[in-house]
């Protein structure tokens, strides 16, 4: 099980739903609002797991990405997006995020997702 998971969304809404959510799994988070916390959160914090939303308001969520894999190559990264263009989830995964999720967010998804890269 993984020590650390951040969320990380413009929208409140978001990531205190997903912390609900992983807290009725017995998972703990980190949560935040902007790729700028994001970045101080994960180099100061040991991150274990990131999800990410692509639109962020300030440093846009592949930005965030590109300096969570400077701050450690490994970096465990899910994309979420409300756009599910091919685009930017092939220039996600090309920049390191090992997958993405799509918004309005899918529960059953979500614990797929869990489930694949989180509980091992």
């Amino acid at each position: 099980m993984c020590k650390s998971i951040m969320l990380v969304d413009d929208e409140h809404e978001v990531v205190t739903f997903l912390g609900n959510f992983l807290k009725r799994l017995n998972i703990s988070s980190i949560q935040v609002t902007s790729g700028e916390d994001a970045l101080l959160a994960y180099d100061k914090d040991k991150i274990d797991f990131v999800f990410l939303d692509v639109q962020l308001k300030g440093i846009d969520g592949i930005d965030v990405l590109k300096g969570l894999k400077k701050i450690n190559p490994d970096a465990r990264v899910v994309m979420i997006t409300g756009k599910a263009e091919k685009s930017y989830q092939d220039m996600a995964r090309e920049l390191g995020a090992i997958d993405y999720i799509t918004k309005p967010l899918d529960l059953g998804e979500l614990r797929e997702k869990i489930n694949k890269y989180l509980i091992q």
